[in-house]
């Protein structure tokens, strides 16, 4: 039977996991909305949902459906379900429990990017840094900070910008033994894309997170740490950036830290 199995499966990841729940708890969804549209209930991806369907052993999420349909309409799912009076209280606390499961999706698929080799020889390059600059704008710009604040506090001069301070550049000694980060998710982004035109000609090794490898930020970087970048849930873009970004500079963090 379709529904035990989804019910007792013991093999699910915690976002399969949380996506069964919905569709146990909201089984009359399911008939109207397309794996791309459970996606985006669920805070996943339509990948996500169709891998879901293809382990529980449908073809895919049609499949899915028609079996799901011809077992709920005998089945006592009904009288399982968890009712609560408000409704608008569900809601929230639907959205509640999803989060984690978004941040766990955000961690995971940038940990899936990951180069190794290049996050070694960026490590070295910290240590060795005379000065680490991170270049960000909005939500990044703060996230910089944050980082700085922690390196400083083990002995790495970092400062965060929000844009080129070309006093600086001009008078800095040494440039090779400054790394300077520049953060723009889509690679798009006008204002860093100048910042890493202007800080190259200072001959200073630049490193560009960055959601893709194919942009002109990417192609301006001596190395780009991929970050995750999901444009299915646009509504969700601000908190997968926010998290991919703290993660990415935590490793490097964890990196620089002297055993």
């Amino acid at each position: 039977m379709l529904i035990n199995k989804m019910k007792y499966m013991k093999d699910l990841t915690n976002q399969e996991r949380h996506i069964v729940n919905y569709i146990l708890q909201n089984p009359e969804t399911i008939f109207r909305v397309t794996a791309n549209e459970l996606g985006k209930l669920t805070f996943t991806s339509s990948s996500t949902i169709v891998r879901l369907c293809k382990k529980i052993g449908t073809k895919g999420f049609p499949d899915f459906q028609l079996q799901f349909a011809l077992e709920y309409k005998d089945s006592q799912l009904k009288d399982q379900l968890i009712h609560r009076n408000d409704r608008n209280n569900k809601e929230f606390l639907d959205k509640v429990d999803a989060i984690p499961f978004i941040y766990e999706e955000a961690l995971l698929q940038t940990r899936k990017k990951f180069r190794i080799d290049d996050l070694i020889e960026i490590i070295g390059w910290l240590k060795e840094a005379h000065r680490v600059e991170i270049y960000g704008v909005d939500a990044n710009y703060y996230i910089a900070q944050q980082v700085c604040g922690k390196w400083s506090e083990i002995g790495i001069h970092a400062i965060a910008y929000n844009s080129v301070n070309y006093h600086l550049l001009n008078n800095v000694k040494n440039n090779k033994k400054t790394v300077s980060f520049v953060i723009s998710h889509t690679g798009t982004n006008k204002a860093i894309i100048d910042i890493a035109k202007t800080i190259k000609q200072f001959n200073r090794k630049v490193i560009a997170i960055s959601g893709n490898e194919e942009n002109e930020l990417v192609k301006l970087a001596d190395k780009n740490i991929q970050s995750y970048y999901n444009n299915e849930n646009l509504h969700l873009t601000k908190i997968f950036n926010i998290v991919t970004t703290q993660y990415i500079f935590d490793v490097l963090y964890i990196g620089t830290i002297e055993e």
